[in-house]
């Protein structure tokens, strides 16, 4: 794509507001006016070119800002979370988001959003930034920011070249969602259909004549981690050699590769519980049913249950259970004082299907080769974003 040396040969040092203009079009009245989407902050995905998500206008906005195909939104509000994205419809958007475009002919529309996703703009529009809990960034700010401007011809092999990867990152998306879709329903057919609630009553007459249930106790010892010490972040309880798994550490895992981000000394374990490696670690406050497999012995706070299968070759098929059980947790089981939250009585009762040890493994061993393809398109889109980046910094972030 860019197989030849970059020659910064007649290139033009420019503010970016020589080159690019704020839209401050306004539209009062945008459902009579027949524009149908509306565009906030949350609809933008960090990193993400392309904006998946919108509202509706006639369930009442009070957007006024007007975007076309073509023009390119930025999150003037947190720039750190980095939103950026081409508009491929029309559409009203927030106050919070700057709708920009190439103000003369100096500047190829189409290098404008992969200018503003290098680490140099964004570095500039979160410097230039204002106020703690929501900072935001200003136009006259952002148009101060200075760039190497490239001649046409030169902006036109970028182009090419940031497009062809930024074509080739939409294909991996597709394909990572048709995998997740494909996974999820897998997970459904082989889980899903035997799975019973913990109060479910009638468990031993199902309609599934070759599948046995069991409850979660009957297979696994299902315990509550412990950190009782309090204050908890006194500085003696950390820093030791022994991993402490947290809620954050779980739901990061997504099921699987978990490890621990803080770890404990001779002190802090003695507040804590361990639990042995091919320990399922689920979460049961805030976030409510996440799954990690631990490949250590780790300790971990109470708000972490340890679920350690009787069979350790069992683990696999285990926590995919647990992972299908999870929407059940959260908005069928789950009790909400200050924050959701789940106890042992709930858990371990619960009810899951059990069938013989081949199906089990067999199931796992299925289950794990769909998740291995969502694994490794994962891998390619992060390649190809790196990609995108290293060309962004070697042709815009390299001083004059």
């Amino acid at each position: 794509m860019l197989e030849r040396p970059i020659s910064r040969a007649g290139w033009t040092r420019v503010a970016f507001g020589d080159v690019v203009r704020l839209s401050k079009a306004r539209v009062a009245d945008p459902e009579a006016a027949g524009i149908e989407r509306v565009v906030g902050l949350e609809h933008i995905e960090p990193g993400d070119l392309r904006i998946r998500r919108w509202g509706d206008v006639a369930d009442g906005t009070t957007f006024t800002t007007l975007f076309k195909p073509g023009q390119v939104l930025f999150g003037k509000r947190r720039a750190y979370q980095r939103k950026v994205a081409v508009a491929d419809f029309e559409g009203v958007c927030s106050g919070d988001i700057y709708v920009l475009e190439p103000a003369n002919d100096r500047l190829m529309p189409e290098l404008l959003p992969f200018l503003c996703q290098t680490d140099a703009f964004f570095d500039h529009a979160v410097g230039t930034s204002a106020g703690s809990l929501s900072p935001r960034t200003n136009w006259t700010s952002l148009a101060s920011f200075e760039f190497l401007l490239p001649p046409m011809q030169e902006q036109a092999r970028l182009v090419e070249a940031l497009s062809a990867a930024d074509k080739l990152a939409e294909v991996q998306h597709e394909l990572l969602a048709s995998s997740e879709s494909v996974f999820k329903a897998l997970l459904k057919e082989r889980i899903g259909r035997g799975f019973k609630p913990a109060d479910y009553q009638g468990w031993e007459e199902d309609d599934e004549p070759n599948m046995c249930f069991v409850r979660l106790s009957d297979v696994a010892s299902v315990d509550r981690g412990r950190f009782s010490h309090r204050p908890r972040n006194l500085p003696q309880f950390f820093g030791g050699p022994y991993p402490f798994a947290q809620t954050g550490d779980v739901a990061a895992a997504r099921g699987r590769d978990f490890s621990a981000s803080q770890y404990l000394s001779d002190e802090g374990v003695q507040y804590s519980k361990s639990f042995p490696p091919g320990t399922i670690f689920l979460t049961i406050a805030a976030v409510i049913g996440a799954t990690g497999i631990s490949t250590t012995e780790t300790y971990c706070t109470d708000s972490v249950v340890g679920v350690v299968p009787k069979d350790p070759s069992d683990v696999d098929y285990l926590e995919y259970t647990l992972r299908f059980t999870r929407q059940y947790l959260e908005f069928e089981v789950a009790t909400q004082t200050a924050q959701k939250n789940i106890n042992l009585e709930v858990l371990r009762p619960l009810t899951i299907p059990w069938p013989s040890k081949d199906d089990r493994d067999a199931i796992a061993k299925e289950l794990a080769a769909a998740e291995s393809v969502i694994r490794t398109i994962e891998t390619r889109q992060a390649a190809t974003k790196k990609l995108m980046h290293e060309m962004l910094r070697a042709n815009f972030e390299v001083p004059a």
